[in-house]
């Protein structure tokens, strides 16, 4: 008669148990002790029976049957392991091992090695045992012993065991990962490095320059900050850097009226200077700005992180001068006035603004201020260090070119964008610049960009062709493939002079490219027998001789930008590589480096370094190639592979053929 042992379903069921109850126990109801007592109760007395169950299937097996049973008590004898493992963690585990009274730092070492070393055991214990399990099936002590197909029981018991140890070697690495707590950041960050221009500032400076950081001790803001001006110092040899906590250092704080973290003050001067005699507000110069001391938030695109050095370059022209005042005309449908454009012309112009201009005057330390026609027909007001004239679309009153020419006279400095679709004319201005406006529209069709896929996108021409002026320092320092777009752009008319007295001195700063031509049909295609390819000049900067002072002395002179294209100095929406919105003109370094020649800074020209994300444009050429590199390179490429791989396995068929011996016939 058969000896009657527990079916395997109660095994089985009684593993299923313990297992599903084990985290629910331990770790959702930490909160409910009672309730995860009782829980832990009925998982450990259904593991009990299951290990004792399989314990008399084992006594009862004999022959391959018990091979079989041995390989699956051992598997849940390993189970018994692991709990006892994990057990040692739990308050009354580490009074039976001895580990009550040990140090937090000891306890906390203890608790992973064993919590670590619990899911090994349990890993490598509960994954065989299912797998023999579905293995094994349900056999009674009279079944014969070809029941019990122990090599495949083994076998899936050894596969169960592989995936185990593969688990294991997870649960390590991540366990070291977390305690080296090492993170990398591969999105694109990069703090402003100091740029030229800030470096010259800085070198210009008699006095040395004391910079104060209010960081907590441990910010990595704070660390980047600091890397910054360690940087500057060791180029310029005039920084001097003081980091404080705004806490400690509360009465430095209160001084420079520093209330927050994060909080950059700049001193011009050494310590000793800044100092005042009395307790107080700072009498010293000093400018200040702060960032944000979340490393996340200071670093995104928004983050004064990536524009470090525009913000302190901004700064120090504080230190260096007063502000400015920088007159930009309104009432001709300028680009800073689109609403005065009459309401008969609204659809003629696209609509254009002027916010960044605004704001690098600002950077640069100017009050933008507005000269309407009734104040300029009068004068240019005498606190003007520049007047911007940006795109009219409408002509000017003849008293208003009038008072600009007495204005240059006496040593003014004038910027004129033309808007070659405009009405307005430079009249007596033309005398004294001598240089006029070819209306009709510059065109390239090798050199583009390609927005719209239309022959009208050849009017977007882009161009590299810069001067080694002042104006343009930054632009030609760069790369030959860092153009700059006009749109719709004129061209300048180089005229003679016909103002009285010395003659000015006249510098073309900006060209087209040598594929370009004038549009004068309006086709949007070049017609050799009309038209001509050619390096058309767009900007000029023109310099009056020295006037004459009362006492005798020689003075400034007056200088002069012109352009033949208002869109270099317009607002245009672009987007960058990861979506992003900005704002930005079409000209790059442009009109930073024409206002510090107008306000006679050249000396302060140069780049200043910004980590914002550009745009990414190309020529059509550009797209040209790349178009001919995905579509006929790279298969090419993948071709001449494959052609290579099956002449080289052909040669060393070929090869084994020519060494083989032919066998002897007997």
């Amino acid at each position: 008669m058969a000896m009657t042992t527990p079916a395997r379903l109660w095994v089985r069921v009684s593993l299923l148990i313990s297992v599903l109850l084990f985290l629910p126990a331990r770790r959702l109801l930490a909160p409910m002790p009672s309730l995860a007592t009782v829980i832990t109760a009925i998982m450990v007395v259904a593991f009990l029976a299951g290990l004792g169950a399989q314990a008399w299937r084992w006594y009862a097996a004999s022959g391959k049957r018990r091979q079989g049973e041995t390989a699956l008590l051992l598997s849940y004898l390993g189970l018994l392991v692991a709990g006892l493992l994990y057990f040692a963690t739990t308050k009354t585990g580490l009074g039976w091992v001895g580990m009550a009274e040990a140090t937090p730092k000891s306890l906390a070492k203890f608790d992973t090695i064993m919590t670590l070393a619990a899911a090994i055991v349990c890993v490598c214990a509960l994954l065989p045992a299912i797998f023999m399990e579905a293995t094994v099936g349900e056999w009674t002590t009279d079944d014969p012993d070809d029941a019990v197909e122990f090599q495949r029981v083994r076998e899936m018991g050894v596969s169960g065991l592989t995936i185990g140890l593969a688990a294991a070697l997870l649960f390590v690495t991540c366990n070291v990962a977390k305690q080296k707590n090492v993170k990398k950041d591969v999105s694109y960050f990069k703090t402003a490095a100091p740029g030229e221009s800030t470096r010259k500032i800085v070198s210009s400076m008699k006095e040395p320059v004391r910079v104060l950081l209010f960081f907590p001790e441990v910010n990595e803001v704070g660390e980047e900050v600091e890397g910054y001006f360690r940087e500057l110092a060791r180029q310029t040899g005039k920084i001097a850097i003081e980091r404080h906590d705004r806490m400690v250092s509360a009465q430095l704080a209160q001084k420079y009226q520093v209330q927050k973290d994060g909080t950059v003050v700049l001193i011009k001067g050494s310590a000793e200077a800044a100092t005042p005699p009395t307790p107080g507000a700072a009498t010293d110069k000093f400018g200040k700005f702060d960032l944000d001391t979340d490393f996340d938030r200071a670093r995104r695109q928004t983050g004064k992180l990536r524009i470090l050095d525009q913000t302190v370059n901004t700064e120090l022209l504080k230190l260096v001068r007063e502000k400015r005042k920088a007159y930009l005309t309104v009432g001709h449908a300028e680009l800073n006035d689109p609403d005065s454009l009459p309401v008969q012309y609204r659809g003629r112009y696209p609509d254009a603004k002027s916010v960044v201009i605004k704001a690098i005057l600002g950077q640069l330390n100017y009050e933008v201020k507005n000269l309407a026609t009734m104040d300029l027909i009068r004068e240019v007001p005498a606190d003007a260090t520049l007047v911007m004239i940006l795109g009219p679309k409408t002509r000017f009153e003849s008293g208003e070119l009038t008072s600009l020419t007495r204005y240059l006279d006496g040593g003014g400095r004038v910027l004129v964008a033309l808007d070659p679709e405009g009405e307005f004319e430079l009249g007596p201005l033309a005398a004294y610049l001598g240089v006029g406006l070819d209306r009709r529209i510059i065109h390239d069709d090798k050199n583009y960009t390609p927005e719209r896929g239309q022959p009208t996108d050849r009017a977007l021409a882009l161009t590299n062709g810069f001067s080694s002026h002042p104006a343009t320092t930054s632009l030609s320092r760069g790369a030959a493939n860092q153009a700059i777009l006009l749109q719709t752009s004129g061209a300048l008319i180089e005229q003679e002079f016909t103002v009285p007295g010395d003659k000015p001195k006249r510098t073309i700063i900006l060209r087209s490219m040598g594929e370009a031509w004038l549009d004068g049909d309006g086709n949007h295609a070049f017609d050799s027998a009309t038209e001509k390819r050619d390096r058309y000049p767009v900007g000029a900067a023109l310099e009056g001789p020295a006037r004459k002072l009362p006492d005798g002395t020689d003075g400034e002179p007056w200088r002069a930008l012109v352009f033949a294209d208002s869109d270099l100095f317009a607002d245009r929406v672009f987007q960058t590589l990861t979506g992003q919105k900005a704002l930005d003109t079409n000209s790059r370094t442009l009109p930073d480096d024409s206002i510090r020649w107008l306000g006679g800074e050249e000396a302060f020209a140069g780049i200043v370094n910004t980590e914002k994300e550009k745009e990414l444009t190309r020529s059509k050429k550009q797209q040209s190639l790349w178009f001919l590199l995905s579509t006929l390179l790279a298969p090419v490429l993948v071709l001449g592979l494959g052609v290579a791989y099956a002449l080289a396995s052909r040669r060393r068929r070929s090869a084994g053929k020519l060494f083989t011996t032919p066998e002897k016939s007997s």
